[in-house]
């Protein structure tokens, strides 16, 4: 019976790990949320351990069931912030190349006065 109270004891820290990290994505804290990230995997490596081989009873499952449709649902939305902000960086490099491109073709005009005949 201990294994169980501790295997939802476990469901239950993994929910708050991805709370905060889905609150810090939220918040475009990227930063944050990336140093979040090496204890949510240790979480799910340890609710994964303690479930091996375990078979638990019907009042159980009933409890860890919410625990697991939030954790999941919090990976997606997660997954869409995560999937909107590489968009933006997406963009924010493309606009950045063609911003160099410009200086690099106008940068050879530099210094040189073009008359209308020159062209």
């Amino acid at each position: 019976m201990s294994a169980n109270v501790d295997l939802l004891r476990r469901y239950q820290q993994l929910l708050m790990l991805s709370n905060t990290m889905l609150t810090l994505a939220k918040q475009s804290q990227w930063d944050e949320l990336i140093g979040h990230e090496v204890g949510y995997i240790q979480a799910v490596e340890g609710v994964t351990q303690a479930a091996a081989g375990t078979t638990l009873p019907a009042a159980m499952q009933t409890q860890i069931r919410p625990l697991l449709k939030q954790l999941l649902d919090n990976e997606k939305l997660i997954k869409d912030l995560l999937v909107n902000r590489m968009d933006e960086l997406r963009s924010l490099v493309n606009q950045s190349n063609q911003q160099k491109n410009v200086t690099s073709a106008y940068g050879r005009f530099s210094g040189n006065v073009l008359h209308p005949s020159d062209l």
